[in-house]
């Protein structure tokens, strides 16, 4: 009797564990890379709440720039400032979400790889063990020459995923990605490995919501779709 009450706790702690609030970067990888003519770069701030829930209290982070070989206020301009998710956000409306941009300064007196950092600190609401990924700072990478250092977002309108919902493969067409990037919704990556034939075996996801990361040659393919 005593050992299934010590199961049944285990179980119970488990789910407990999966389930605590979540807050930080979207991005599951350490770094960013962005291309100096790509007007959307930006860090994406999201947070999860136990079994989706509406959020009830204030969550967030101070968000500031630490320069590298990129300076900020010359080759790019981000302002420290406190951002946090109100109470009522939740993930159907996407108010979960938040891109603080980084206004990326095109520069001529230098060229190739340029680097900075995006630190969070004074956490409001959460705890470092509440980090997505651990993490509380992001590397920056940014091309300034268009050789590609950087990796630029494809647009949709170049590619197309298919089939959405899909099941067991999924496929990309006008693009030819090498390696690819599954996270689901909470950012904990669900699937990695090599693209072949421009194809992507999912048979092995849970079904659900999940974010698609396959870099090509002419830039990055960031897209959710649905798995069933």
């Amino acid at each position: 009797m005593k050992k299934l009450v010590l199961i049944c706790s285990v179980v119970l702690f488990s789910l407990s564990a999966n389930a605590q609030l979540r807050f930080g970067f979207s991005n599951p990888l350490n770094y960013d890379n962005w291309n100096v003519n790509d007007t959307s770069a930006g860090v994406e701030l999201v947070v999860w709440t136990p079994n989706n829930d509406t959020l009830t209290f204030n969550v967030g982070a101070d968000v500031s720039a630490v320069d590298g070989s990129a300076r900020n206020g010359f080759e790019f301009n981000f302002q420290p400032q406190k951002w946090w998710f109100p109470p009522g956000t939740n993930i159907y409306d996407t108010t979960n979400k938040k891109v603080l941009k980084y206004n990326v300064t095109p520069n001529t007196t230098f060229f190739g790889e340029r680097d900075f950092y995006i630190i969070l600190s004074n956490y409001e609401g959460v705890t470092a063990s509440q980090l997505m990924y651990q993490r509380n700072m992001m590397r920056v990478i940014i091309d300034y020459d268009g050789t590609n250092v950087g990796i630029k977002r494809l647009e949709k309108s170049t590619y197309r995923l298919f089939p959405v919902p899909a099941t067991n493969v999924l496929h990309i067409d006008g693009a030819n990605p090498n390696t690819f990037k599954v996270v689901d919704l909470s950012g904990r990556e669900a699937l990695a490995g090599n693209v072949i034939n421009n194809s992507i075996e999912i048979s092995s996801l849970q079904n659900g919501l999940y974010v698609l990361y396959a870099e090509t040659e002419k830039g990055m393919i960031v897209q959710k779709f649905s798995k069933y």
